[in-house]
C-alpha cells in the first residue's frame, strides 16, 4: 500500500513539476540564446524600420514638419512620424537641410539616432535633431513631384434638368530648401428652364494660384513668386490677375498641427465684362496681400485645412478681395479619398454693369468630390 501511494505521487506531482522546471530552464535558455535575424537589403528599394521593429520596402518620397512620406511597395503612400522611424536607409542620393541651413546630398542612413549622409564614398554625420527637411536630390526629379484631382458632380433629369460640377487639382514639387505649388478650381452650374426649354448658366469661374517658397529659416521663409488668375461671369470679372511677393512665418509646426502666415506687397490687374459708358472696363492697383494657412492631423485618415487670404487694394479695382477655403480629407483606399470643402469669397466693391446691376459681394459654396492623390 505504501509502495502505492508513492508511486502515485511520483507520477502524479514530482515527474510534472520536474519536466515543467526543465521546460521552462530551456526556454529561457533558448530566450537568451536567440537573436533577430539581419536583415538584407536590395538597393532596389528605399527601407524604412519603425520602432515596433516592423521593416517597410518601397520609395522615400520627402520628409517635411517631422512627417515622413514614404511609398510602400505593397501599403502604397503611408505618413509616418519620424519620431516613429528607428531606422532609414536610401536606395538613391536625398538631399537634406538642416536648421542652419547646411544642405547636403548623399545616400542617407538613419540609425540608432544618428544621422548619416555618404558621398563619393565618404561619411558625414550629422545631428538628427537639427534635420529640417529631406527630399530626393535632383538626379530623381520625379520624386520632387505629387499631385491630386479632386472631382464633384450633380447630375439631375426629370422635372429639373440641371447639371453641376467643380473640379479641383493640383500638382506640388518639394525639395529641401524649396516649395512649388499651383492649384486650379473650375466652378459650373446650369439648368433647363422647363417651360422655354431654355439652358441658363447660374455659375461659371475659375481660379489658378501658384506659388514658390524658399526656406532660409526654420521659422521663417521668403515667398519668392505669389500668382493668382480669377474668371467668374456672375462677379463681372472677364480676368483678374494678382502678382505678389512676400515673407512667411512658421507659428507652429509640428507632425500633428501646421500653421503659417504670410504677408508681403502685390500689383493687381482687372479686366471687366460690362461696364457702364464712363467707366473703364480695366483696373489696376497696388495693394498689400495678408494670408494664413492651418492643417491639423484629426487621425491617420483625416485632416482638417483652412485657408484665408485678403488682398487689400483700390476700391475702384475692388476694394479688400477675401478668399476662405476649408475642409476634411477622408483617405478612402489607396490613393482616393473623399474631400468635403467649404468656399467662401467676398469682393467688397464689386463692378456695376452697363445696366447698373451689381454683383452680390459673397459667395458661398460647399462640395462633395472624390480625389485621387498621386
Amino acid at each position: 500500500m505504501y509502495q502505492l501511494i508513492v508511486s502515485l505521487l511520483v507520477k502524479t506531482v514530482i515527474i510534472p513539476v520536474v519536466l515543467l522546471v526543465s521546460f521552462y530552464s530551456f526556454a529561457e535558455q533558448d530566450k537568451t540564446q536567440w537573436q533577430k535575424p539581419t536583415p538584407i537589403f536590395k538597393q532596389d528599394f528605399d527601407w524604412v524600420k519603425l520602432s515596433s521593429d516592423e521593416w517597410l520596402k518601397g520609395d522615400i518620397i520627402s520628409m517635411y514638419d517631422e512627417q515622413l512620406e514614404f511609398d510602400s511597395d505593397e501599403l502604397d503612400v503611408q505618413t509616418i512620424d519620424l519620431e516613429d522611424v528607428a531606422e532609414l536607409r536610401s536606395k538613391n542620393w536625398q538631399s537634406i537641410r538642416m536648421f542652419d541651413g547646411t544642405i547636403a546630398e548623399g545616400y542617407l542612413v538613419i540609425k540608432d539616432g544618428q544621422l548619416s549622409m555618404v558621398k563619393h564614398g565618404v561619411t558625414t554625420h550629422y545631428e538628427l535633431g537639427q534635420l529640417l527637411s529631406i527630399a530626393s536630390s535632383s538626379k530623381n526629379e520625379r520624386d520632387l513631384w505629387d499631385g491630386y484631382i479632386n472631382l464633384g458632380i450633380n447630375l439631375r433629369d426629370g422635372n429639373t434638368v440641371q447639371v453641376d460640377y467643380t473640379l479641383a487639382a493640383g500638382i506640388q514639387r518639394r525639395s529641401a530648401s524649396s516649395r512649388f505649388k499651383a492649384d486650379y478650381t473650375a466652378d459650373y452650374s446650369r439648368y433647363v428652364d422647363q417651360d422655354t426649354d431654355e439652358t441658363k448658366v447660374t455659375a461659371d469661374s475659375e481660379r489658378l494660384t501658384s506659388s514658390f517658397d524658399w526656406f532660409f529659416n526654420p521659422k521663417i521663409y521668403f515667398r519668392a513668386a505669389d500668382f493668382e488668375y480669377i474668371s467668374d461671369e456672375f462677379l463681372n470679372l472677364d480676368y483678374r490677375i494678382h502678382y505678389g511677393i512676400g515673407l512667411g512665418y512658421h507659428i507652429i509646426d509640428t507632425s500633428k498641427v501646421a500653421w503659417d502666415v504670410n504677408a508681403g506687397p502685390s500689383y493687381q490687374t482687372s479686366k471687366f465684362l460690362d461696364v457702364q459708358d464712363d467707366a473703364s472696363d480695366t483696373e489696376d492697383s497696388y495693394g498689400l496681400t495678408l494670408g494664413t494657412d492651418f492643417s491639423y492631423e484629426i487621425t491617420s485618415d483625416i485632416d482638417y485645412d483652412a485657408t484665408y487670404s485678403v488682398q487689400i487694394i483700390d476700391e475702384e479695382a475692388g476694394g479688400n478681395i477675401h478668399h476662405f477655403e476649408t475642409g476634411l480629407e477622408i483617405d478612402l483606399t489607396n490613393d482616393f479619398e473623399l474631400g468635403i470643402t467649404f468656399y467662401a469669397d467676398r469682393t467688397e466693391n464689386p463692378k456695376p454693369d452697363s445696366e447698373n446691376n451689381i454683383p452680390e459681394k459673397n459667395d458661398f459654396r460647399l462640395v462633395i468630390g472624390f480625389g485621387y492623390d498621386f
